[in-house]
């Protein structure tokens, strides 16, 4: 009987979460992917036409706590922009709410997320800071977001 009782002791205490203070920050990274399509408008360059990128996304995330011995689980991070961030932007055409952009593409039977700024690399990542923070649990900071447009060109963004 007292065997039985060290058991179900033994289970809700491995069941409840807890917290570990720890003396370093420890930061995890998750990488997403995702296609979109944008221009940006009267840009004196190719960029001016619509094209397409093959996005990749790194967000870093970091803090001084573990819960359950992990910063933050893997799934809830790849959850938080799923629903946020990825989700809106892939297989989007991404361009600035603008007169111009309206009269081109308003008519248009297709994904479009409208943005207040022109698309940019740099603009995109404010956009992605701006859902992503109030999401996180309190004891966990974003890090950093780096956009990848191509292999070689990128923007970060740090606080």
């Amino acid at each position: 009987m007292g065997k039985g009782l060290k058991v179900i002791t033994w289970e809700i205490q491995a069941s409840m979460p807890y917290w570990t203070k720890i003396s370093t920050m420890l930061s995890i990274t998750k990488i997403f992917t995702f296609e979109s399509a944008h221009r940006i408008t009267d840009y004196d360059g190719p960029c001016c036409q619509v094209h397409g990128h093959s996005y990749v996304l790194h967000v870093t995330v970091s803090g001084k706590e573990l819960e359950n011995d992990m910063l933050l689980d893997f799934k809830l991070l790849k959850s938080i922009l799923q629903e946020g961030v990825i989700s809106q932007f892939d297989h989007a055409l991404i361009l600035k709410e603008n007169e111009k952009n309206r009269l081109d593409f308003g008519g248009f039977d297709q994904k479009i997320l409208w943005m207040d700024d022109e698309p940019t690399a740099e603009r995109m990542l404010l956009w992605i800071k701006d859902r992503i923070i109030p999401k996180l649990p309190p004891k966990v900071n974003l890090e950093s977001l780096s956009l990848y447009e191509t292999a070689t060109c990128y923007a970060t963004w740090t606080p």
